[in-house]
This record gives C-alpha cells, sequence and structure tokens, in this order.
C-alpha cells in the first residue's frame, strides 16, 4: 500500500490534535501519515532534515508558516502546499484550504492535493496507437458524455481519433445524428452498416486464420444473411463515418442490437486490435456498458489507459468499492493491471468531495465539473459545445498525455504549440 505523507503547521494546538484523532479513526487513516507542528522553528528544522527521500507528499500550514517557507526555499523544492485559511487570508486563492468544514471534506482535500505517488500508464515506447477506455461501475455517471468530449479535445489539439461506442443501448446518437448524417453523405453509400460489415468481416477473417473457414465461402451472419467476403478485411475507412463537430470518426451505431449483445471477448478484443493496428488513428476513446459482460470485460483488457469515473454520493461510491471487492476475489491479477493504467475521476463535482473514496489505497486524478444545463438539453450541439466542461476534459488530456506533445512535434506529427497550454 502506498503512504501518503503530509506536514501540518497550526498555532492551534487543538486544532491539530482533532484532525490527528480523526486520521487515526478513519478508515482513510492507514493510508495517510501527519506529522504536526505548532512552532516555526520545529517545522523549519525538520523540513531542513529530509533528504529527497524523505520530503512529504504535501504542506499544509497556516500562512504565518506557509508564507516564510515559501521564500526560504520552498516554492522551488516541487513540494505541493495548500494554505490552511478562515477565509480573510490575501492571494493563494486556488491553494486555499478552509480551515474549518467536515474533517472527511478536509481529508479528502488533503489527499487530491498530494504528490501523485504513481504514474499512470498511457503510452508504451514506440506505440502508435493509444486506447483510452471511459469506465464506470455506476449507469448513469456520465461516460457517454466524457467520451465524446475526450474525442473532441483530442481531435481538436491534431490527433487522428475514433471515437467507438460499444454500449448495448447507445448514448451517444442523439448528440451524433447530424454529424453522422452528413458524414455519411460524403463517405458512402452503406455507412449505416459500418460497424455490422466490419464485426462480420472480423469474424470471418478469424475463421479463415483458424482453419475453421475457407477463403471465398459463404458465412452466415447474425441476421441471417450470407455474404461472400473472404477475409475480406478493408481499410478502416471504409467502416467509418468522419464526424466533423466532434473532430473524430465514429461508427454509425447497429441497427441491431442483437449483433452487439452476441459480441464475444474475443470479437471485442479482435475489434480494438484491429482497430489499433490499422496504422489510422492515434487515439481510441472506448465508451462501453457498466457491466460484467464479456464485452466489458474485452474493453478492460484492451484498454491501454482508462478513465474511471465515479460520482460523489454514498451509492456511487458503494457500487465503486464493490466493484474492487469482486475484481479482486475472482481475478486479483486483471484488478492490479487495470489500477495502474487507470485514472480516477470524480464527475459532476460540486465544490468539494464529501464521501470518502471506498479504499484508503485510492485517490483522486482529476474532477469534472457538475452541469446543470445539461438537464434541459434540447440540442445536440449543447453538449459539445460547453465552455466549462471542454476547458476542464483538456486539462485531465493533457494529465494523460504529458510529455506527449513535445514528442510529437519533434517527430514532425500534428500538435499544435498552444494545445496544451493551460
Amino acid at each position: 500500500m502506498i503512504i501518503l505523507k503530509a506536514v501540518l503547521v497550526s498555532r492551534d494546538k487543538d486544532y491539530i490534535r482533532a484532525w490527528l484523532d480523526y486520521v487515526q479513526s478513519s478508515s482513510s487513516g492507514s493510508a495517510m501519515r501527519f506529522i504536526a507542528f505548532s512552532q516555526w522553528e520545529a517545522f523549519r528544522n525538520h523540513m531542513e532534515e529530509q533528504d529527497e527521500h524523505e520530503l512529504p507528499d504535501l504542506i499544509i500550514a497556516e500562512p504565518e508558516f506557509l508564507n516564510p517557507w515559501l521564500m526560504n526555499g520552498g516554492d522551488a523544492s516541487g513540494i505541493p502546499w495548500l494554505m490552511l485559511s478562515e477565509g480573510t487570508d490575501e492571494g493563494h486563492e486556488a491553494k486555499r484550504l478552509m480551515k474549518y468544514q467536515p474533517l472527511p471534506a478536509l481529508l479528502e482535500a488533503v489527499r487530491r492535493a498530494c504528490r501523485k505517488p504513481r504514474s499512470k500508464r498511457s503510452l508504451h515506447p514506440g506505440q502508435e496507437t493509444v486506447a483510452i477506455a471511459v469506465l464506470s461501475a455506476s449507469g448513469g455517471s456520465g461516460k457517454t458524455a466524457v467520451a465524446l468530449h475526450m474525442a473532441k479535445q483530442l481531435g481538436l489539439a491534431g490527433y487522428a481519433v475514433l471515437y467507438l461506442n460499444l454500449e448495448t443501448l447507445d448514448s451517444s446518437f442523439p448528440f451524433l445524428e447530424k454529424g453522422l448524417r452528413q458524414g455519411s453523405q460524403r463517405q458512402h453509400t452503406d455507412a449505416e452498416t459500418g460497424l455490422s460489415r466490419l464485426l462480420y468481416d472480423l469474424k470471418a477473417h478469424r475463421k479463415e486464420v483458424t482453419g475453421g473457414q475457407s477463403q471465398g465461402q459463404g458465412v452466415r451472419n447474425e441476421s441471417g444473411s450470407t455474404q461472400e467476403r473472404g477475409s475480406g478485411l478493408q481499410a478502416a475507412m471504409e467502416y467509418v463515418v468522419p464526424h466533423e463537430p466532434l473532430k473524430s470518426d465514429v461508427f454509425w451505431p447497429l441497427a441491431n442490437r442483437k449483433e452487439m449483445l452476441q459480441m464475444s471477448k474475443a470479437d471485442t478484443m479482435d475489434l480494438i486490435r484491429y482497430l489499433a493496428d490499422c496504422g489510422q488513428y492515434e487515439v481510441l476513446i472506448l465508451d462501453g456498458d457498466s457491466g460484467w459482460d464479456e464485452r466489458s470485460n474485452g474493453i478492460l483488457e484492451a484498454a491501454d489507459t482508462c478513465i474511471w469515473l465515479v460520482e460523489d454520493d454514498i451509492a456511487a461510491m458503494h457500487r465503486w468499492g464493490q466493484w474492487l471487492q469482486h475484481s479482486e476475489r475472482t481475478r486479483a491479477d486483471v484488478l492490479g493491471s487495470m489500477l495502474e493504467r487507470t485514472y480516477f475521476v470524480i464527475n459532476k463535482y460540486r465544490e468539494q468531495v464529501m464521501n470518502p473514496l471506498p479504499r484508503p489505497d485510492l485517490h483522486v486524478d482529476a474532477v469534472l465539473p457538475y452541469m446543470p444545463s445539461w438537464k434541459q438539453l434540447n440540442q445536440e450541439e449543447v453538449m459539445l459545445s460547453s465552455p466549462i466542461f471542454q476547458r476542464e476534459v483538456k486539462k485531465l488530456c493533457a494529465l494523460l498525455f504529458q510529455g506527449e506533445g513535445e514528442e510529437k512535434r519533434e517527430a514532425g506529427r500534428m500538435v499544435p504549440q498552444e494545445s496544451w497550454s493551460l
């Protein structure tokens, strides 16, 4: 388990005692270690004695302690900090932590501000395409909205992006329909059957490779018709539709839900592997169900990076905890791999996180704002055009691709200089 180390500095010894008593008794206490000071000299001496490997992950201090520490080298130390404030202090508004608020909220704010103890795997050396899955243990957590916004922001940044919706009941179509129809008119006459044809072609190709289907022989698809395709794998652009408002390519949703329900884990992984290997895309955005079906398992295992969404309410946190417990019991190796490549994101965030996370070794990597105006959506463009949400998703994308922009520019690929300036 990763232990986060924090230093708390306050003149108020009763306040320090209440804070430390709560940490010690809370479920998160085992994952955090606090050391507290009420005198400047003791705090200063402690910080001077720490070597590079013992530095804390966060400083939480009242202004009379924080400002001298910042002026005496603390600002250049790289240690994150929060100003413990009663609301009357000037400056540092973005890093101000209100002193008097519920202790669970204080502890969660501290956890989120701590220096991140682990780096997530997004891109591997030499990897041309990264598959990003947007996941959740709860329906209605906003997966599709986040996935669509990520596709748009990465497309605007110059990446070649494909948005792939693998929900049993597609929820993206109301927001994509107009752009789909415009794109399909320019593309080809059978655009609406692209995903169905690709799934069929992949199955036929797999049978031929394994010897179960000879080339050129008719294969019966899910709807019962017979087609003569052989291996038949065409270029990816023959199956997809360019979507100009989304700045990405998309598939037209399947007309026959049975085809989606019949997708196995192998079918799902074959599809993602084909799209990653076709050489046409740099980013795949994978949007699936909140469930345990084979399609969801295929997405989870095939993704290079996962965005796990959770809402800040008791039921959502409980479902998240149940998902983790079940995974730990039934497939601990898969869970360990997932945690290494997952960013945990609070969606529909409202000023502070009130509920504790289900496990003490977890931390929130980012938050995305609650958008009350989306409750009355009546036009597809409205959801994709929210400046506030776009700004925060852009920050999330920058977190995933930190350092990647410079590498792409050096390689001559189109990523604007200003793309990730936040």
